[in-house]
């Protein structure tokens, strides 16, 4: 069995992958469904920055949703 993995969206009840699927029309397949956390949505967009200056947005009180 060929497994791969892919991004869909879930909008008005149906999924919508967000790349060409390599299966033929009317072709039945397994799906198994992760929901992706803010962490992994967000993932890359701090490249190019100090660590230092990451680090102290991460646990400084300005974005915290505890303070």
């Amino acid at each position: 069995m060929k497994t791969f993995t892919i991004y869909a969206i879930y909008e008005d009840g149906k999924l919508r992958p967000l790349t060409p699927l390599p299966c033929e029309d009317k072709e039945q397949v397994l799906l198994k469904v992760v929901r992706q956390s803010v962490v992994q949505k967000s993932q890359g967009l701090l490249q190019g920055l100090d660590p230092a200056v990451v680090q102290e947005v991460a646990e400084g009180d300005e974005f915290s949703v505890l303070a």
